[in-house]
């Protein structure tokens, strides 16, 4: 009799604890620069549960885009990067390193601009053939704009790696270079004080309007031994993206201390996917492991790409 009450007891702690709880998936992402409207969308999936939704413990890092990301991911310091130069993981794809596009982020770069101080000679692009031109780095969305308009430009300006957004700043107002960059809202501030002015736009260069020009990657070893994982990751920022297109307010006030205004939010909203041409069938069957769109503007398209998006990793 004792042993069946012991037993009885036992059962009845066991069925008040329920059932043990699974442990979360882990996952290490990398970030390209902190503070940007594309690239916050990660940082939202997890700071609001959309990550926990899904079954996943995410740690994660942010970096100066371009080569710094890649490399990330190709010394699996992290098993995946959102929005990195598609430019610079075809590069280091060609050269034998494991990295592995898992989605498309984001077709052309209107978002970016270059600016210079306020007494700078420099009035327009036209202007800095033959001066110093910044980017973030190798590979990356800034160094693909800045050689394009390098190649419009006689002399061409020098390129220069700047690094991020607050370290470009200072080496322009402080002189060091003629023309850094930049995205909304940041440097707006000296604009609107009037000590520096915008000479040009990523918009102003046509041949990348309708182009691939950030993507998002994984490892080849984490999709290998953890695909569903990075499936999960991919609907989690989904959900990011529908709840800051959704709530804009909220979600622009969030993403920088200063909001970005409706009229660059429409701007950043009418994005289209850019198909990059050039590769094999070959390369490209091995190297693309899905096909995801930044986000659409129409209900109809956000519902067919939410159907998609969770399956685009295969």
């Amino acid at each position: 009799m004792e042993r069946i009450l012991r037993l009885a007891f036992a059962l009845a702690a066991v069925a008040a604890v329920g059932h043990p709880a699974f442990a979360a998936d882990k996952l290490n992402l990398a970030i390209s620069q902190k503070g940007f409207w594309d690239s916050v969308a990660a940082y939202f999936a997890i700071e609001r549960g959309y990550t926990k939704e899904e079954g996943l413990d995410v740690s994660y890092s942010w970096t100066s885009g371009g080569s710094e990301t890649v490399q990330a991911v190709a010394t699996r310091s992290v098993d995946m990067a959102i929005g990195t130069g598609f430019v610079g993981v075809i590069a280091a794809y060609s050269k034998g390193v494991p990295v592995r596009i898992i989605a498309t982020h984001a077709a052309g770069a209107p978002e970016i601009f270059w600016y210079v101080r306020a007494d700078s000679p420099v009035k327009s692009m036209a202007d800095l053939a033959g001066k110093t031109l910044a980017y973030s780095r190798p590979g990356s969305t800034t160094h693909t704009v800045a050689i394009i308009v390098a190649r419009k430009l006689n002399p061409p300006p020098k390129l220069i790696s700047t690094g991020g957004v607050p370290a470009t700043r200072t080496q322009v107002m402080s002189g060091q270079i003629d023309a850094g960059w930049s995205t909304p809202p940041f440097v707006l501030d000296l604009v609107r004080k009037g000590e520096a002015r915008i000479v040009f736009r990523g918009a102003e260069v046509k041949e990348l309007a309708t182009q691939t020009i950030r993507v998002s990657v994984a490892s080849a070893n984490a999709l290998k031994t953890k695909r569903d994982v990075v499936r999960r990751i991919v609907k989690s920022y989904d959900d990011a993206l529908r709840w800051m297109y959704g709530k804009p307010d909220e979600s622009t006030a969030k993403s920088t201390s200063t909001a970005l205004s409706g009229r660059l939010l429409s701007s950043i909203n009418a994005r289209r996917i850019g198909v990059s041409a050039g590769l094999s069938r070959a390369f490209s069957t091995e190297l693309w492991q899905g096909n995801v769109l930044m986000y659409p503007r129409s209900r109809a398209s956000r519902r067919s790409l939410m159907l998609r998006r969770a399956d685009a990793v295969v």
